[in-house]
């Protein structure tokens, strides 16, 4: 595995799946390079959200989905199903392209919310425009951002809704100032950023979304374009003309291309993707090497996730360029697959009990707004600001959650760890075995939790607290340390900071 340490190889393998499994990372070494694990991975079959969320309601009896059943159908492919890869991808790009069951004219449909995950997951190696063009064409995504139904000026007398026209700009491709390819500001004459776009481009933009219509009452089914509801005159967008006379498809499609190509979103899209998988803070260098394959590949999410994840920069260690803090529900995917935690009972499904009602301030689809859960460019308070460097995910770490995911781990590896019957297909049971056979020698043990949680180091901080949990422990009781040392490891900043 072209010279790969078990920690690097296990360091990898954590930012490109929900989680390691018992000898995952083994297997990988066994492999030529990165670049055939990728490869693979890219033409894996994926499970569908939909068809699980379907499946999640008959297991539970019930003739109609919910929103707790599509986020436990999440759970269930995460934990226990492949293309990790994929997923991993189709949850970074879910918080790119947002969509939230706290909408009201969503919360009904948990159904077609998971069928736009899975288009998502789909196109989560495309082409980007391809990509974009299904998330434009959805309906969960015409309703969110109220893009459906939209008419001409000529129609109602009143601008067509800006909503989509402001955020494919804003979120989706551009973002607010124009970039250099490595993915700093541009400035102008007054040293100042260069904003990418005006209120002319949005008012503009927004005549292109017009004629797009639901396909009947369906919210799974892509919109319909009809031309005679949509705004045929002339355009100019971004300095590009719109000639007059074009219907809503063909002007969606040179729209599409407008966006895709220009070019701050190689740069933007890269840099987002970078942070949701190997850095807060990635260097200029990174960023232009990875956007240049966006560029060059005319948006190939398939190559660039590939360059996100073989560049020399994700191999560094102990840099401030090289770490994040782990996303709530990440750290916990993690910590199920790790243990490869079930259902109670020969149960198949994730229920609620140990998941759902436990979001730790986040849940697929489950962003309070279309800003996702966090900001890419949140800066803490103290020595982060003081230093410049962005932690997102600290946005929506508080004592309130930190406390919840200690409480559920602390259940997972104590109250169910040691349990042999009465299980509850209702909660998820961790496989301990492995730890409880090494407990009788401390190196074994604290070598077996470092593997399979640390990346096979365990910090000079963290050594002497799990040293002495398990010399806590008399001779005929050391399997009872296991469960103490298992939720310290999880706890712990080795864990939860990825660096």
């Amino acid at each position: 595995m072209e010279g790969l340490t078990y920690r690097q190889a296990s360091r990898f393998l954590d930012m490109a799946t929900m989680g390691t499994k018992k000898g995952e990372i083994e297997d990988f070494l066994s492999l030529d390079n990165r670049t055939s694990w990728i490869n693979s991975q890219l033409t894996e079959p994926y499970e569908s959200h939909k068809e699980r969320t379907l499946y999640q309601a008959q297991q539970r009896g019930s003739s109609s989905t919910t929103q707790e059943m599509r986020v436990c159908a999440w759970f269930d492919i995460a934990l226990w199903k492949g293309a990790q890869l994929r997923q991993r991808m189709a949850f970074a790009l879910s918080q790119i392209l947002v969509v939230g069951d706290r909408d009201a004219q969503l919360a009904p449909y948990p159904t077609e919310m998971a069928h736009y995950y899975d288009i998502l997951t789909q196109y989560a190696f495309s082409n980007y425009k391809t990509l974009l063009y299904h998330v434009t064409r959805s309906p969960i995504m015409g309703h969110y951002l109220t893009m459906v139904g939209n008419l001409p000026k000529s129609r109602t007398g009143v601008n067509p809704d800006q909503n989509y026209a402001r955020e494919i700009m804003q979120l989706f491709t551009i973002g607010l100032e124009q970039l250099n390819l490595n993915g700093t500001p541009r400035l102008g004459d007054d040293n100042q950023p260069i904003p990418t776009y005006d209120d002319n481009d949005i008012e503009n933009m927004a005549r292109v979304f017009t004629g797009w219509f639901m396909d009947g009452s369906s919210m799974e089914k892509p919109m319909v374009a009809y031309d005679d509801s949509h705004d045929m005159e002339a355009k100019k967008i971004l300095g590009a003309e719109f000639p007059a006379g074009v219907g809503a498809e063909a002007e969606l499609d040179q729209v599409l291309d407008l966006l895709v190509n220009h070019p701050n979103t190689a740069p933007f899209i890269s840099t987002l993707l970078i942070k949701r998988f190997v850095t807060s803070n990635p260097r200029p260098e990174y960023v232009e090497r990875v956007a240049s394959v966006f560029r060059n590949t005319g948006g190939n999410l398939g190559e660039v996730i590939t360059a996100i994840l073989t560049d020399a920069e994700v191999l560094k260690e102990n840099d401030l360029h090289v770490a994040k803090m782990r996303e709530p529900i990440l750290a916990m995917t993690y910590f199920y697959r790790a243990l490869d935690a079930k259902p109670g009972s020969g149960g198949v499904i994730a229920f609620d009990a140990m998941l759902y009602q436990e979001t730790f301030n986040q849940y697929p689809l489950g962003s309070p707004s279309v800003f996702n859960f966090y900001s890419p460019d949140h800066l803490p308070s103290g020595a982060l600001e003081a230093n410049n460097l962005t932690s997102p995910e600290l946005e929506i770490i508080d004592w309130n959650q930190v406390i919840k995911l200690s409480n559920i781990a602390w259940k997972v590896v104590h109250d169910n760890g040691y349990k042999t019957s009465s299980n509850s297909k209702q909660e998820l049971y961790p496989v301990v075995s492995d730890f409880t056979t090494a407990s009788s020698d401390y190196a074994s043990l604290s070598d077996l939790i470092a593997k399979r949680f640390l990346h096979g180091d365990i910090s000079a901080d963290l050594a002497p607290r799990l040293e002495g949990l398990w010399n806590a422990k008399s001779s005929n009781n050391k399997p009872y340390a296991v469960s103490a040392m298992l939720y310290f490891a999880f706890i712990s900043p080795s864990f939860m900071v990825q660096e």
